[in-house]
């Protein structure tokens, strides 16, 4: 059942084993607003074969991370649309937009105006409207990975309707994280849920997020909540916070 009273524009970090799905489910039922997983988006451009999704594949592939320019592309399009391109200057070559595209040209062809000439012919580049679905909020989970896209996404997207209004930093100590991977991994099956995997993505974590802590921090967005007890626990501590936020 939804409770949100106030819309809400979050990023949540956490590491891997935090219950990081689980509360970012939660909160996108609760406050009404989608909760976006770029590892998501990844495997649906990947499946899809689109463009992007071919460039990240070999990236996925080899358990590096995918560059930047990709990862902000799949964000716009998510958060923006049609009018991704005004907020990454070039359209994103996703699933959606090739397939806007091959529309648009079909109708030049049969003599439409492909809805971007004016009567003079010159193309007219749409400002950046947030589709209807994140107007309300939103939630991103696994996005930013790095300094470089937290830069980019408040450069870029805050001044044009995405700001945010808090980054959630689930703080949960190693063994408890180490034991519901194991716990996982025994449920589920899941290969890359083994001991020494677990350590090493914990560990990369760590270096990734260190400068995005600190660079939250700085801009006085972030906010740390004890992550460890059970989901209802962590649950209610998160909504304290929302409410902190949307009250200050």
């Amino acid at each position: 059942m939804r409770g949100r009273v106030y819309s809400v524009r979050v990023v949540l970090l956490g590491p891997p084993g935090s219950g990081k799905g689980t509360q970012a489910a939660r909160i996108s039922a609760r406050h009404g607003v989608p909760a976006i997983s770029t590892g998501r988006l990844l495997d649906t451009e990947i499946a899809a074969g689109s463009p992007l999704g071919r460039r990240a594949e070999s990236f996925v592939r080899a358990g590096e991370l995918v560059p930047d320019d990709l990862v902000l592309d799949l964000v716009a399009d998510r958060l923006y649309g049609a009018t991704a391109s005004a907020v990454v200057d070039h359209v994103p070559a996703t699933a959606r937009a090739s397939h806007d595209a091959a529309v648009g040209a079909s109708s030049v062809a049969r003599g439409g105006s492909g809805g971007g000439a004016s009567s003079t012919g010159t193309l007219t580049a749409p400002p950046a409207t947030p589709t209807a679905d994140v107007c309300q909020g939103f939630l991103l989970d696994g996005f930013p990975r790095t300094l470089a896209q937290a830069e980019a996404f408040d450069a870029r997207f805050a001044c044009a309707g995405c700001a945010l209004d808090v980054v959630l930093d689930l703080d949960v100590d190693e063994d408890t994280v180490l034991e519901r991977i194991s716990h996982r991994s025994r449920s589920e099956a899941r290969l890359d849920d083994d001991a020494e995997t677990a350590r090493r993505r914990l560990k990369v974590f760590a270096e990734q997020t260190a400068p995005l802590r600190a660079y939250y921090a700085a801009s006085g967005l972030l906010r740390t909540v004890d992550g460890s007890g059970s989901p209802d626990e962590v649950a209610a501590r998160l909504e304290a916070v929302l409410a902190e936020v949307a009250g200050r």
